[in-house]
């Protein structure tokens, strides 16, 4: 079985990636939904926990450390908002932490999967040769009517398939059209650092899709970290092409267009009045009026509500579900749900991560450090490592590549 680990975790993760996110059943009282990845990964836990009981020696490690401490913070702070603050309901709270153990636990997966250099390149080629698929299945969306499973909000995530209406953007297999260009970050800076021919040619279709996302944040993040990543490698040459390849295609994208128009002109007009927007965005559908939507409810409802949260409560914060299904800010929900202690944990996490990583001379090591920072850029507008489909594949990826960067 140990011969079979790598394909048993690929298997896995090319699933996550590639399954719509139908639900197998909800959660009595809860808006959470028990899907078929978590049925995967939960036999995937207990498989890989079998085959390594005697190499939990690893868990000492100081990145698998910090991911236990910030677990242990993380259930403390539903104990107290449930039994002390009675700001989150015990079922509720209780789901999210497993939740988080869940996402984080594929590191330790990621870490014991790979054994060898082979292992770790063939996960390289199976990730960008699934991205192509991603792009190919959000392609039909946006051209063919293909259908769309998406989770931005409570009556699609019941698993209704749907087709865009228009003006409408693509999520392909995710539950969201942030969570694709998220996603697509990865792969793209991958096929940065290989830099071949046909490589090249594979990623036109997963950057067209992310283009068709129209995610604003994501845009500027994956030209901000391959510019980083062009200047590490010293390869600054490149740096031309790339700015080429970011104008052209920003003036290409119509939606994206839009949507930049929205914010600079609509959102900041003098003559424009905001008022807080409490409804729930249709992600399938163009908003009835002239403004920034998505900026409007951050301003004015999530961003707020998280910040009252984490003041009430700034150690161990309100607890998990507390502050509802999004804050639209990894930071500030971090500290609106586990406080101070959890913020400082979860920033623990990612500081090991990128230390090692950023010591690597490999040039794939060196891209998904990239990536890890543009995904951080990401969290500042959108709630990305509490994306299901997101963070088990970035944190899967995370532990194969922290394995490989240590060999």
């Amino acid at each position: 079985m140990h011969k079979y680990k790598n394909y048993l975790f690929l298997f896995v993760l090319i699933f996550v990636i590639l399954y719509p996110k139908f639900p197998l059943f909800g959660v009595g009282g809860t808006f959470v939904s028990i899907r078929l990845e978590d049925v995967l990964i939960a036999l995937l836990f207990l498989t890989f926990g079998v085959l390594h009981v005697r190499n939990l020696s690893d868990l000492e490690k100081p990145i698998q450390k910090s991911i236990i401490i910030y677990w242990l913070v993380g259930f403390v702070s539903v104990f107290s908002a449930v039994f002390v603050n009675k700001s989150a309901e015990l079922s509720l709270g209780f789901l999210h932490a497993l939740r988080r153990v869940e996402y984080m636990g594929m590191f330790m997966v990621g870490y014991w999967a790979i054994s060898s250099k082979k292992d770790f390149y063939l996960l390289v080629k199976i990730t960008l040769l699934v991205s192509l698929l991603v792009g190919v299945y959000g392609l039909g969306q946006q051209f063919m009517g293909w259908p769309v499973i998406s989770t931005n909000n409570s009556e699609f995530s019941k698993g209704l398939a749907l087709k865009l209406g228009p003006g409408a953007r693509i999520n392909s297999t995710f539950g969201g059209h942030y969570d694709l260009a998220a996603f697509s970050l990865l792969p793209l800076l991958w096929v940065l650092a290989v830099l071949e021919i046909p490589v090249l040619m594979v990623a036109v279709v997963p950057y067209w899709a992310m283009l068709l996302s129209a995610s604003r944040v994501t845009f500027v993040a994956l030209f901000v970290a391959a510019g980083l990543y062009l200047i590490i490698v010293k390869k600054k040459r490149w740096l031309l092409i790339l700015a080429l390849v970011f104008g052209l295609s920003f003036f290409t994208s119509p939606q994206l267009v839009g949507r930049y128009r929205q914010l600079i002109v609509d959102q900041f007009k003098l003559t424009y009045q905001p008022s807080p927007v409490l409804a729930e965005a249709d992600a399938l559908k163009p908003p009835a009026v002239s403004e920034d939507r998505s900026l409007n409810i951050r301003l004015n409802v999530s961003w707020p509500k998280a910040i009252k949260a984490w003041i009430k409560n700034p150690i161990l914060g309100t607890g998990f579900s507390s502050v509802g299904l999004a804050s639209d800010n990894d930071y500030l929900r971090t500290l609106a749900e586990t406080g101070s202690f959890g913020f400082i944990a979860f920033t623990a996490i990612i500081v090991r991560i990128l230390n090692l990583w950023f010591k690597s001379k490999d040039k794939i090591v060196l891209a998904t450090a990239c990536a890890l920072l543009g995904l951080l850029l990401n969290a500042a507008f959108i709630d990305i490592f509490e994306a299901s489909k997101v963070a088990i594949i970035f944190w899967g990826i995370a532990g194969a590549v922290s394995r490989y960067a240590q060999s």
